[in-house]
């Protein structure tokens, strides 16, 4: 009866040392599994922080890229508009009434319209070339075509512009037209929008100038704000209404 019990707990600690052992490799092909996907796990974290990295230098980069594709713009646009610096346009005078002689036309009406200290010879004189726009890019306009005047000097142009200006529409006796400065598609574009904007900073309360060419100049309550971008002038009309503004 010794013998069998004996025999019993051998087969007992038998049976637990094999249990334990195949717990022992159970835990050990665990460990494994988890040393391995922690191994992964940290490549995958490096992996992420890496592209993270990547991504942020890439935004730097596309920011910068874009800072500089608008200041290339930029210079475009002032150089566009610095070719133009002696150039004057017309509007709204009748074609067909100039007869054979525009630059002849043209002077008489100047003369009549803009009252300077220029005379008409002196004003003769300084105009090189003068001729309408050829092509009437809309059809459906039936408006006439623009009259482009280039000076030879800047300063008898200029004086001829500001004083138009101030007048608004001019009136030869003949007929009645404007002088506007000949300035770059983009300028007169942004020029246009912001004029959009002036009439609802104006609705707002605010005091608004567009200064030439091409920006905003809103004073509201005793603050300042000079607004060269339509989006921005957008922006502002939205926190004015919404009281963000103070």
């Amino acid at each position: 009866m010794i013998t069998s019990l004996t025999d019993s707990i051998k087969k007992g600690f038998a049976v637990s040392e094999g249990t334990q052992a195949e717990i022992r490799s159970a835990c050990e092909s665990l460990k494994k599994k988890i040393d391995l996907l922690a191994l992964r796990t940290q490549a995958l974290e490096e992996s992420v922080k890496t592209l993270s990295e990547n991504v942020e230098r890439n935004k730097e980069e596309i920011q910068l890229l874009k800072r500089t594709e608008r200041d290339l713009l930029d210079k475009m646009e002032i150089l566009e508009n610095n070719s133009r610096r002696n150039n004057l346009r017309t509007l709204d005078i009748p074609e067909g009434m100039e007869g054979s002689d525009l630059k002849k036309y043209i002077v008489t009406l100047i003369k009549k319209a803009v009252p300077t200290d220029a005379s008409e010879a002196e004003i003769f004189n300084d105009i090189q070339r003068v001729h309408r726009d050829p092509i009437r890019k809309n059809p459906n306009i039936k408006k006439p075509q623009r009259i482009l005047v280039n000076f030879k000097k800047f300063l008898l142009k200029e004086k001829i512009l500001t004083k138009a200006l101030e007048l608004g529409s001019v009136d030869s006796g003949e007929t009645k037209f404007e002088i506007r400065s000949d300035l770059s598609r983009t300028t007169l574009n942004r020029q246009w929008e912001l004029g959009k904007s002036l009439e609802e900073f104006k609705k707002l309360g605010a005091e608004v100038r567009l200064r030439f060419p091409k920006h905003l100049r809103v004073m509201l309550n005793n603050k300042m704000y000079n607004i060269r971008d339509p989006v921005a002038a957008d922006d502002l009309i939205d926190a004015i209404k919404k009281g963000n503004v103070v």
